[in-house]
């Protein structure tokens, strides 16, 4: 089953002093390596975040297939939220590429991966959204999964591109925009079937103390 992916990279990491979450470094990779590689079957990939991503983005790239599109994009206005972040994405994907000479898939994919960018072990979850996606029930347009705590995920889903799409536009009609919305909010409209994922880890972070309990080290500036 053919898919495209938003990550979604664009948080200020408040509680982490300022800190790019993202270009954190977990086992030899920075954050964001590990959901670029969770996605890497995707057919073209959106990362929403700051130009500092732009290194790690490269790295991904270098083994990357020819054929699979990776661009870096920013929500409007800058820390806008996810909901905002997510529009932003799925309208590079829509855009096409720069080189007009360039050969990329005529008609986007079917379903749309969504995922946060600070996760610890997004593998497992992008696969078991693409294998509830793949026997998708009728009327059933997005899938969201909960922790082991029945906490909804919502950046961590899939949906179709079809339902994003009238999502998105729906979403931000009654304000003119998606600033500051919720991904609950975006998801409003869309028949989402909630997944009971607990062997799942959604293990992201968010704090310092995230950071120390999995060996990861914070620096100033990172």
């Amino acid at each position: 089953m053919k898919f495209d992916a938003i990550i979604v990279a664009g948080g200020r990491g408040s509680r982490l002093g300022g800190v790019s979450k993202p270009l954190l470094e977990h086992h030899g990779e920075t954050l964001l390596e590990h959901a670029l590689n969770a996605v890497k079957d995707a057919e073209g990939i959106a990362v929403v975040g700051a130009h500092a991503l732009a290194d790690a983005v490269t790295r991904y790239m270098e083994n990357a297939p020819d054929s699979q599109r990776v661009v870096i994009t920013r929500e409007y206005p800058n820390y806008a939220g996810p909901a905002a972040a997510v529009a932003a994405g799925r309208a590079a994907l829509d855009d096409g590429p720069d080189d007009e000479s360039a050969e990329w898939p005529s008609a986007a994919a079917e379903i749309t991966v969504v995922l946060a960018a600070d996760l610890l072990e997004p593998a497992p979850v992008v696969k078991a959204l693409l294998e509830v996606a793949r026997r998708r029930a009728p009327g059933v347009e997005a899938w969201v999964p909960q922790d082991a705590g029945g906490v909804l995920q919502t950046l961590a889903c899939a949906i179709t591109t079809e339902a994003l799409k009238a999502a998105i536009q729906q979403a931000a009609e009654p304000h003119g925009s998606l600033e500051n919305a919720s991904m609950m909010r975006l998801l409003a409209t869309v028949q989402m079937e909630r997944l009971k994922l607990p062997e799942v880890d959604f293990s992201d972070i968010d704090t310092p103390g995230d950071a120390g309990r999995h060996g990861i080290t914070v620096a100033n500036g990172h």
